[in-house]
């Protein structure tokens, strides 16, 4: 997985959050690749994907948003390819 963190809010980027994010990937990967602990994510985590290309990634990248430190993040996770797995119940 490629990862890269920006100090951006969700409304900075193209993001599908009613779109699955293209790659392998699953919930607990993404929230750990953003540096979030899967039981222990905070309030307002969201996950889409790009709806377009955007500061070098891809379009259908995965973009996972929250708050840390009451500061907005943004952590875009290009997943590898191949048969995308189910979000965990």
């Amino acid at each position: 997985m490629r990862v890269r963190h920006y100090g951006l809010s969700a409304e900075a980027a193209p993001i599908d959050f009613f779109a699955d994010p293209d790659g392998d990937w699953s919930y607990e990967a993404l929230l750990e690749a953003a540096g979030i602990h899967p039981e222990s994510a905070p309030n307002g985590v969201m996950i889409g994907a790009l709806g377009e290309p955007w500061r070098g990634h891809p379009e259908g990248a995965a973009v996972v948003s929250f708050a840390r430190d009451g500061v907005p993040r943004l952590c875009i996770v290009q997943c590898p390819a191949g048969r995308r797995s189910p979000r965990a119940a």
